[in-house]
């Protein structure tokens, strides 16, 4: 994956901000009553797209919740256009973040016996 530009990573973060404290404020709640957070937002090099990865607080419903997002991303998208100033904004597309169930495997496979085993022999 290439990596972002500095206007890149600029324009994700206000847009994550924007989001935020759009859900914060209760924008949406008559759709979305479901906790979570917005953990990266990666807009597409022509800021045409933006991939927005969302993590629920209740891991079982991370399915379900990117779907409803996903439902009604039209609308968040309009009223993310009210709230920031650019040419353009991007289409939005939620997506799951796996990041912390994968730094989770991670850590079981280096605590498991048979790497500490060879974490010692050496």
């Amino acid at each position: 994956m290439k990596t972002m530009s500095k206007r890149q990573y600029q324009v994700g973060e206000l847009i994550k901000r924007t989001l935020s404290s759009m859900f914060r404020e209760g924008v949406f709640d008559e759709k979305i009553n479901d906790l979570f957070s917005i953990t990266e937002v990666s807009p597409s090099p022509g800021y045409q797209t933006a991939w927005v990865f969302v993590s629920a607080m209740d891991a079982t419903k991370n399915d379900d919740l990117v779907k409803k997002l996903n439902e009604i991303s039209s609308e968040i998208r309009y009223e993310l256009a009210n709230k920031i100033n650019m040419r353009f904004t991007p289409a939005l597309i939620f997506k799951f973040d796996n990041s912390l169930e994968y730094a989770k495997r991670i850590e079981d496979l280096l605590n498991s016996p048979e790497v500490k085993k060879d974490l010692e022999e050496n």
